[in-house]
């Protein structure tokens, strides 16, 4: 079976995601690779699990993302905006308001562009 990349975390966040997966059937496994992973008072060690429970993956860490984003969940749509600065008019990535590209910042919020 196919095995996945799930990312470098704490190893903490790790076996905590691991207590969750597992009482949902899945395995994930947990490798330490000197170039990725850290040792000492932090230690990160990478997270792999099985291709076939990408689903099952996929809508864990997304549920885990919204709790800890609660109240502040990202607008997504803005997020793939794209800054032009050929563009008449663009649309900020963090607050949506739209304005002219050739003044660099966003007049709601002043993210710079």
């Amino acid at each position: 079976m196919e095995s996945i990349f799930l990312g470098v975390m704490d190893l903490q966040e790790a076996k905590n995601h691991q207590f969750k997966l597992k009482s949902l059937g899945v395995d994930i496994t947990f490798k330490v690779n000197p170039q990725t992973c850290t040792t000492g008072c932090k230690v990160t060690v990478e997270v792999w699990a099985d291709e076939a429970d990408a689903r099952t993956l996929q809508t864990h860490f997304q549920n885990d993302y919204l709790k800890h984003v609660k109240g502040h969940e990202p607008n997504l749509d803005n997020l793939a905006q794209v800054f032009d600065p050929h563009a008449s008019e663009v649309i900020c990535q963090a607050c949506g308001s739209t304005f002219s590209p050739t003044i660099n910042v966003c007049p709601e919020c002043g993210l710079n562009y």
